[in-house]
């Protein structure tokens, strides 16, 4: 069995996530796993078997038996290690963004370097591989519900997120409406050319002190004349709120909430039905996982990459013109080009 040889940076929250997922795929050989913080996951990387540890992430690089990385640190150092494990001449998975930052040009030097080096990076932008949103995806291109007008995306985290982490992970936009960009870019199969944006701290005032919004709305044109509307919340009560409708000449087609349980119970009183799954990690489990099936695919069979460069500069202007769009209340346009074709 050809095999993808693999060396894991972050081993965070999420990083201990996606280690579980890839120690089930046959075709992965995880050669090192590094995280600045090594000592706090050691003992449980020994159980499960994973002895070459390192809190360097350049000794996974300099490691000959590796020929692909999957980084999963914070997102203030996705720039710094994708453009090292290019010049190393690996393979890249990286979780999404590749930048928080407000110049698009450092994005677009870390893409020349992978573009140099010869070397496949996938972004993780997972819900492209959620089989509802697929599924939609799929059914819209089929012409099903015949061209495509509106595109509406809910997202809609639990709780909020310690500021630390916020800072570390990037504000609302570069963070959590960067995979609702994503999603609406590819439900419509067209670019975005421009964003109007309106938000503000609905929960946590004091999120002001780091210049970030926890409720956010949207409104998109796309550059085939169609339109888009996203609103995001950093706390959502009853769980964790996924919907995405794409509205069309001759129908609709929409995925709601995925919960714990079908049944709904209905009385003479009152209704009842299963909230939506609590966490990320539950909702986008077969996402994740498909995600990794796809990219292995890529390296092994050189099949196409699910998300890559393009996507996460067209994303990254998104949310760009957001930030721009809050801050000034008006409207952003959005460039379309892309200069590494």
């Amino acid at each position: 069995m050809k095999k993808v040889h693999a060396g894991i940076i972050g081993l965070g929250r999420a990083g201990q996530m996606h280690l579980k997922n890839l120690m089930t795929i046959p075709e992965i050989e995880i050669e090192q796993v590094a995280d600045v913080f090594i000592e706090n996951v050691s003992s449980h990387l020994n159980d499960i078997g994973i002895t070459n540890q390192t809190r360097d992430y350049h000794d996974i690089l300099n490691n000959p038996k590796v020929d692909t990385v999957f980084i999963f640190t914070s997102t203030n150092t996705h720039e710094e290690i994708v453009t090292a494990a290019a010049k190393a001449g690996k393979n890249i998975f990286c979780e999404k963004p590749l930048s928080m930052n407000l110049i698009e040009e450092a994005s677009l030097n870390v893409l020349r370097e992978v573009k140099k080096a010869g070397v496949k990076l996938q972004i993780g932008f997972n819900r492209r591989m959620d089989p509802q949103f697929r599924n939609i995806y799929e059914n819209v291109r089929m012409g099903k519900i015949g061209t495509p007008q509106v595109v509406k995306i809910t997202s809609r985290d639990p709780d909020l997120l310690p500021h630390d982490l916020i800072q570390r992970i990037g504000g609302l936009l570069f963070d959590f409406t960067m995979h609702d960009f994503d999603m609406a870019r590819y439900m419509m199969n067209s670019n975005i050319t421009e964003v109007y944006a309106k938000g503000g701290t609905l929960i946590d005032p004091t999120l002001k002190d780091i210049d970030d919004i926890d409720t956010l709305a949207l409104v998109l044109q796309f550059e085939n004349g169609t339109y888009g509307l996203i609103d995001n919340s950093r706390r959502a009560v009853y769980g964790y709120d996924q919907r995405v409708e794409v509205f069309g000449s001759e129908g609709m087609l929409k995925a709601e909430n995925v919960s714990s349980s079908t049944v709904e119970l209905y009385n003479n009183k009152h209704e009842e039905l299963a909230k939506p799954l609590p966490i990320f990690k539950q909702r986008y489990h077969e996402a994740y996982l498909a995600e990794m099936h796809a990219f292995v695919r890529a390296i092994l069979e050189d099949e196409p990459l699910v998300a890559q460069g393009r996507d996460v500069i067209m994303a990254q202007r998104a949310a760009i013109a957001a930030k721009k769009s809050l801050e000034t209340g008006l409207p952003q346009k959005v460039d379309t080009t892309y200069p590494l074709d």
